[in-house]
């Protein structure tokens, strides 16, 4: 598969229905179509899919997170008209987001749901309704929300697990990890892979896994952080690369707001930091890989850097580099083969854990599939 890069973040805010002195002191903006106005459009196309989403649109599989995505667009965006229109036209559903990627016509934010597997059904879905490829698709570009902001550090560690753990090797290049919000004079997001949220909406309404002062599994109803995202711009991402930044999310995560699966979430960030010291790359944590309040965040050449060195370490184990012809020149397609090195390690480690949390969950009674 292919890629190169989207955009940062910045929840849907107003036009129209939103006055522009409201856009300027930095309102939130209530997302303009509900979960069920889109299930009930795409319904006619995957009754089965739709059906199976609006059934666990709101569980939460083995206390992991809740997904959200955005999707950006790199064409016309003519095969989405028949979509938008169905949910309201494009001034309610489009031009109130002003943040998308820097190249894209359209960013279509999608409502969150509860697990991973629903936000990949509801893609299919998507899929089924446009007739058009979401997945792998070098002209979708997707962007995967998860709730919590993740510090520095965690947020370096969420970024380089996800590039590591694909199953597709991209080659960025730093302008295009440009978006419309690399420097908003609100929310400057600089270009990154991982963007922190602009304070927009937010759905709370997703159990938390916690524990009690014994130390037993305690499921409150709604998300301890009252606003707050960490969201990860994967390029024309697969659904594993959703499911992946889905678990690493949940677990560092846990490990920072001190959720039910904190040890679990420690342990794994203590070992996949033993991994990156093994192959010599500690010191990419130590880089801007998310622009915070600390003005040595900003610096996106040293963000980039350390990505050079990340994306140039990944490729010396990659088999082949296929250019994807004229209308990309730039990007080229990697598949990740096993390789007895850093890939296969991270792939290793994140089925490890992925394994590790499912088998916890249902010693506890409360295990879904995996």
């Amino acid at each position: 598969m292919i890629d190169l890069f989207s955009p940062p973040d910045r929840p849907p805010r107003g036009l129209g229905a939103v006055s522009a002195q409201a856009i300027v002191q930095g309102a939130p903006v209530s997302c303009q179509y509900s979960l069920e106005d889109l299930l009930a459009l795409l319904h006619g196309h995957a009754p089965a899919k739709v059906d199976a989403v609006a059934l666990h649109r709101r569980c939460v599989e083995n206390g992991r997170l809740s997904v959200g995505l955005k999707i950006h667009c790199l064409d016309d965006g003519s095969q989405f008209t028949a979509l938008v229109d169905g949910l309201g036209g494009a001034q309610k559903i489009l031009d109130i987001n002003l943040y998308k990627y820097s190249h894209a016509s359209l960013c279509l934010v999608l409502p969150p749901v509860g697990n991973a597997r629903s936000a990949i059904l509801l893609m299919e879905c998507i899929e089924h309704f446009t007739g058009s490829t979401l997945f792998s698709n070098p002209r979708i570009q997707i962007q995967v929300c998860s709730p919590g902001r993740l510090d520095a550090r965690r947020s370096a560690l969420l970024a380089i697990g996800f590039y590591l753990g694909s199953d597709t090797l991209r080659r960025y290049t730093l302008d295009e990890l440009a978006t419309s919000f690399t420097k908003h004079y609100c929310y400057p997001r600089g270009r990154r892979l991982v963007l922190y949220d602009a304070e927009g909406d937010f759905d709370r309404s997703f159990d938390w896994w916690t524990k009690d002062s014994c130390d037993h599994c305690c499921v409150e109803p709604h998300l301890p952080f009252a606003s707050g995202r960490t969201d990860l711009l994967t390029g024309s991402g697969s659904r594993l690369d959703i499911e992946n930044i889905n678990l690493l999310a949940t677990l560092l995560v846990h490990a920072q707001y001190q959720g039910y699966w904190s040890e679990l979430g420690l342990r794994c960030q203590w070992e996949f930091e033993l991994l990156l010291e093994r192959h010599l790359l500690s010191g990419l944590i130590d880089a801007p890989w998310v622009r915070t309040d600390d003005p040595t965040s900003k610096d996106d050449d040293r963000f980039f850097a350390a990505l050079q060195e990340l994306m140039a370490y990944a490729l010396e184990e990659s088999v082949r580099i296929k250019k994807k012809g004229r209308l990309f020149p730039r990007w080229r397609e990697i598949p990740v083969r096993s390789s007895f090195g850093i890939l296969q390690e991270v792939q290793s480690l994140l089925q490890k854990y992925r394994s590790e949390l499912v088998r916890q969950a249902r010693l506890l009674g409360r295990g879904d599939p995996a």
